[in-house]
């Protein structure tokens, strides 16, 4: 990788920690103003956002097959599938050791949370998901992925935000294994999360390496355009993930942490940059 390509992986990878750090923030607020229902809407939506992530795993291994790709070619595939599907149970049964297998999900139409097709060749929000839009709007927000700024750019720029993406969550499922383990329910969370964060970590930074690697100015990308668009789209998961914990943090308090992304004021955790 050369000098300049370098800067670039390590700008992003800067990005993706300090959005780490913005997101400890929201966990933080969580922790202290933990109540039942806070825990189950924040757990019931993780475990729905995994079973979305197998059946997108899954839609990509059998779109690549459809495009030709060989059975030996599908092992990668089939391991990303098997991990969504261990991050699946993991949350299914936190769920069921914390309010009973026979209990009902307290959270309705949980199913709907991630649901996705594919369009024109691509991953787009099924009809089931868009009827649930009003509902988690912030979530809908970032799933989006800065799509108006993605579809004007030169397609490297809507890899880079799917690496970040890919991986960007793992910074979320680290700061979760940070709870303080102050009873059964968290003693659970921080374990599970650890394993998580573990594999999470290894997805986008190993991607986005390799994309600037790739990255040429004959692209035309402006940088600085795409190092502020990515700082936003980390808070917008400060956004959702507030949305899921039942809106911990006051409209005030957000935008301190946008002001914070925006103008490169935090530390950032080091996290995608040991990853790297």
């Amino acid at each position: 990788m050369t000098n300049a390509n370098q800067a670039i992986h390590q700008q992003i990878t800067d990005i993706l920690d300090q959005g780490a750090e913005a997101v400890k923030q929201v966990v933080d607020a969580y922790v202290a103003n933990r109540t039942a229902e806070r825990d189950m809407n924040w757990l019931c939506l993780q475990m729905a956002k995994e079973f979305g992530a197998v059946m997108i795993h899954t839609d990509n291994a059998r779109e690549a097959i459809r495009g030709g790709a060989d059975g030996r070619e599908m092992d990668e595939y089939f391991e990303t599938v098997k991990e969504e599907v261990a991050h699946y149970q993991a949350y299914y049964n936190l769920v069921n050791r914390t309010i009973g297998k026979d209990t009902e999900i307290p959270v309705p139409d949980i199913y709907r949370y991630l649901v996705t097709k594919v369009e024109d060749g691509k991953l787009a929000p099924d009809e089931a998901m868009l009827e649930m839009k009003s509902r988690w709007p912030e979530h809908h927000g970032y799933m989006a992925c800065r799509g108006d700024y993605v579809k004007t750019q030169h397609p490297w720029v809507a890899k880079v935000f799917g690496a970040t993406m890919e991986g960007g969550a793992g910074g979320w499922h680290w700061c979760m294994s940070q709870v303080p383990q102050d009873d059964e329910f968290l003693t659970q969370v921080a374990k599970l999360q650890k394993g998580i964060a573990i594999d999470e970590l290894e997805h986008g930074p190993e991607e986005l390496a390799e994309l600037c690697r790739e990255y040429s100015d004959d692209s035309g990308v402006d940088l600085n355009e795409l190092y502020t668009q990515l700082r936003e789209h980390r808070y917008q998961e400060v956004r959702q993930r507030n949305e899921q914990f039942l809106y911990p943090l006051t409209e005030d308090q957000l935008e301190v942490i946008h002001q914070q992304l925006l103008n490169n004021t935090l530390s950032g955790f080091n996290l995608y940059s040991k990853a790297a």
